[in-house]
């Protein structure tokens, strides 16, 4: 079959003919119902349901087979029968009196494929394989399912309530167009799923500006997000974050975010990388600081993706000033931290009853040289987990063993953690830093040290080497 025209049609008060009545049919003829059809269904058997359909004269039923004429009036068949031969005969009479006609399994007696529908309010979504795999385009819908929703159905409402005032008060077309873009991918819905719809229609209000007699009454400022982005499988951004991506203008991002999540924005974003190369000086702080201004205040909606969450050894904190300072607005969107994630993806939990009850989190430049850390009380806590601490490991456990740390702590260390190319080196503290180094392993990678490392790898005995790949 060639490729199909996608519509949705109008059968309000339309008489639609389905033939068969088993439990296919009974899907169909609600969906029909749904769209405000009348409905004729013709088959000898039917099952209660549809019976009872018929009882309180929701449809009309025919009990008796399919016969040639029964499509005459109608503005839509389906034929939901196992017989392929009734199927050919509805098809020949379809095509006679040029009635669409859909054939359930039957792609060679179809003029037009049924597809998997997600309903929600006024939204439809609707997806089909061309008729090659139902099941494919039912868990498709199922997913859509999960991104549009009731808030999405509410906003959709609230919108179509305000689309003859904004026509009003927005006469340039041009203008006009890009002001519903700038509220459907603002932070309006934030609001709806609140159920704060006069929050919603404020906010609604600032994006349209003081000036409603302006051709162009908007744009007073971009928003910049700071979305952490995850400790670097894609599929570890939240799910908030994922939405405000595929709607950026602007992409920041640094050498730990994966390319598939820099993928993910629209084609006509604006991609800027601003991270860092081992053994490179990378982009100054306060030139990415200046940067997040500059495109937001040219109006333009900023995503910063940062690797892992935006406020553990991210500098988040420093951009978020940056943009109080210049009056920008923006929002943290938290993220998935490595400090736990990468831990856990290597099977290594951070704290486990009887075992470890608190855990710290040092970021590896810390460790090396001078250092504010108070290594006394690091010592002596059940797990601590180094971020960026691969260059200053043998330093790490120089300060760990100065404090009176037991040799036999075990230790590990996940190199390229979450990813397909995670590996790991588990040890002890005292054979640690040799069995990373004859491993060979490259950052990004995360420590941890503590009794947890036993429990992560299931070892009674003594931690030996070991190398893995997940």
């Amino acid at each position: 079959m060639s490729a199909l025209y996608p519509v949705f049609l109008d059968l309000r008060g339309r008489r639609a003919v389905v033939i068969g009545g088993g439990a296919v049919a009974e899907q169909k003829v609600h969906g029909l119902i749904a769209a405000g059809a009348h409905v004729t269904l013709v088959s000898p058997e039917t099952t209660p349901p549809l019976a009872d359909l018929a009882r309180r004269g929701a449809i009309e039923i025919r009990c008796r087979p399919y016969r040639p004429g029964d499509l005459a009036g109608a503005w839509l068949a389906i034929a939901a029968s196992d017989d392929r031969a009734v199927n050919e005969a509805a098809w020949a009479e379809a095509e006679r009196v040029g009635v669409p006609l859909n054939a359930v399994d039957d792609l060679e007696h179809c003029s037009f494929i049924a597809p998997a529908i997600h309903r929600e309010g006024d939204i439809t979504v609707a997806v089909s394989t061309g008729g090659k795999s139902p099941a494919l385009a039912v868990r498709l819908r199922q997913r859509i399912a999960r991104l549009v929703g009731r808030a999405e159905a509410r906003l959709c409402a609230l919108l179509g309530e305000l689309r003859p005032e904004l026509a009003g008060r927005v006469p340039d077309a041009r203008a006009r167009t890009a002001l519903w873009y700038e509220i459907v991918d603002s932070d309006v819905i934030e609001f709806v799923r609140r159920g704060d719809i006069e929050g919603a229609r404020g906010r609604i209000e600032e994006l349209l500006g003081p000036h409603p007699l302006s051709p162009s009454p908007f744009g007073r400022g971009g928003t910049v997000y700071l979305v952490g982005a995850g400790p670097g499988d894609p599929g570890l951004i939240t799910a908030q974050g994922l939405e405000l991506l595929r709607s950026a203008e602007v992409v920041v991002y640094d050498r730990l975010v994966s390319p598939a999540l820099v993928a993910a924005a629209p084609a006509s974003a604006e991609r800027v990388f601003v991270g860092k190369h081992p053994h490179e000086t990378g982009t100054r702080q306060q030139d990415i600081n200046a940067l997040l201004v500059d495109r937001a205040r040219r109006g333009r909606r900023v995503i910063r993706l940062k690797g892992g969450d935006p406020f553990v050894f991210g500098r988040g904190a420093e951009e978020c000033e940056a943009l109080r300072t210049a009056g920008v607005p923006f929002q943290v969107i938290p993220g998935v931290t490595s400090a736990t994630a990468v831990p856990a993806a290597a099977g290594i939990p951070v704290t486990h009853r009887g075992v470890a009850s608190a855990f710290a989190v040092v970021a590896g430049h810390e460790c090396d040289g001078r250092s504010d850390l108070d290594w006394d009380a690091l010592a002596r806590l059940p797990t601590l987990v180094v971020l960026m601490g691969l260059s200053a490991l043998p330093d790490i456990v120089a300060r760990l063993r100065a404090q009176g740390m037991a040799p036999d702590t075990p230790a590990a260390v996940i190199a390229s953690g979450t990813l397909p190319e995670q590996r790991s080196v588990v040890g002890t503290l005292d054979d640690i830093a040799g069995l990373v180094a004859r491993a060979g392993l490259e950052p990004p990678a995360t420590v941890v040290i503590g009794e947890v490392v036993r429990v992560g790898v299931g070892l009674t005995h003594p931690v030996p080497e070991l190398v893995s790949r997940a």
